[in-house]
C-alpha cells in the first residue's frame, strides 16, 4: 500500500509509513499566488492501494488540498483510496438543533466518501465509541487514541486521579483510569448566570492526588484551565492535562503555570504532540 500525505500531516504518514509493507508516495502540492491548490501525483499508482493521510486543523483549506490528492488518485487509476483524517473538521455539528441549520459532519464526510473507498478517523468528536460505524449510510472506522494518552500519563503520576472536564467525558475518563488503575471523576457545571458558569468535583476528594484532566480536544482551552485553578483550590499536588487533539488555538503559552504538563498526540502537529498515533493508523489501514 502506497501511503500519501497532505501537507498537514507530513510526520505522521512518514511514521506510518514506516511500519512493514506501507510504501511512502510522492505527491507535488503548492498554491498560486490566489491560494488555490495545484496537485500533482509523482508516484505510479494504477493498480495499486493509496492512503491519504491529512488532518484538518485548517479545516477549508486542508479538505480541499486532500480532495485534489484523492481525486488526482483516481484520476491516476488507483485501485482502492483509504482516505485518513485523524482530525476530522466540521464534526461538532452532527445534527441539526435549529430549523435551517447545516449538519456539517454529514457534508463532509459525504464528500470525502464521493473521492475514497474507505475513511478512517481518530477519536472524531461526533463518535462516542471506537469501531466501525455508518453514520449518514456513509462507512467510517473511528481509532481510539485514548488508551495511548494513558500509557503516557500512568508512569509519571504517583497518586493518580483522572478528572473528566464535564459529563460528557466521563468515558474517557473512566477508560484511562482502568488503564492508570486509579479513580476518576468528572465535573459538573452549575450555570450562574448568562455570562458565569461554576465547576465542581462530583463525588471525589482529589487532596493530595496527582489529578489528570483528559478530554477528547483541547481548543481554546479555557476549560482545562478553569477546571486546573478548581483542582488546585481543592487540594491536588499536581494536575497535568491530556487529550488526542490539540488544536490550542489561543497558544500553548497560556498553560504555562495553570498544568504541569500537557501533551497530545501527533494527530496534529503542535509542540507537545508527544504520543504518537503512527502504528495505530498503520495496523488499521492496509487492505
Amino acid at each position: 500500500m502506497i501511503i500519501f500525505s497532505g501537507s498537514q500531516s507530513k510526520k505522521l504518514a512518514e511514521g506510518v509509513s514506516a511500519q512493514d509493507d506501507l510504501e511512502p508516495g510522492v505527491v507535488e502540492v503548492r498554491q498560486f499566488p490566489d491560494s488555490e491548490f495545484y496537485v500533482r501525483i509523482l508516484s505510479g499508482v494504477r493498480g495499486k492501494s493509496c492512503g491519504v493521510i491529512q488532518s484538518m486543523p485548517d479545516p477549508n483549506n486542508n479538505l480541499v488540498e486532500m480532495l485534489l490528492i484523492l481525486g488526482g488518485l483516481r484520476d491516476c487509476g488507483a485501485k482502492n483510496i483509504t482516505a485518513v483524517v485523524p482530525y476530522l473538521a466540521y464534526a461538532r455539528q452532527d445534527k441539526k438543533f435549529k430549523e435551517g441549520e447545516a449538519v456539517s459532519a454529514r457534508t463532509i464526510l459525504g464528500i470525502l466518501d464521493e473521492f475514497s473507498d474507505r475513511i478512517i478517523t481518530v477519536n472524531s468528536h461526533f463518535l462516542d465509541n471506537a469501531g466501525r460505524f455508518k453514520p449518514y449510510g456513509i462507512e467510517l472506522e473511528n481509532l481510539d487514541a485514548f488508551p495511548l494518552v494513558a500509557e503516557y500519563f500512568r508512569d509519571k503520576l504517583k497518586n493518580p486521579v483522572v478528572i473528566a472536564p464535564d459529563k460528557g467525558a466521563v468515558g474517557y475518563a473512566k477508560n484511562a483510569a482502568r488503564i492508570i488503575d486509579c479513580d476518576f471523576d468528572y465535573l459538573e457545571k452549575t450555570r450562574i448566570s448568562d455570562d458565569k458558569v461554576e465547576m465542581s468535583i462530583k463525588n471525589l476528594d482529589v487532596g493530595g492526588k496527582d489529578a489528570l484532566i483528559l478530554d477528547d480536544m483541547i481548543s481554546t482551552g479555557g476549560t482545562i484551565i478553569e477546571a486546573a485553578r478548581l483542582l488546585r483550590r481543592k487540594g491536588a499536588g499536581s494536575v497535568s492535562a491530556g487529550c488526542v487533539h490539540g488544536l490550542f488555538t489561543k497558544g500553548l503559552e497560556r498553560f504555562r503555570g495553570e498544568v504541569d504538563e500537557i501533551a497530545c498526540t501527533d494527530t496534529l502537529e503542535t509542540g507537545v504532540s508527544k504520543v504518537g498515533v503512527g502504528e495505530l493508523i498503520a495496523r488499521a489501514i492496509p487492505y
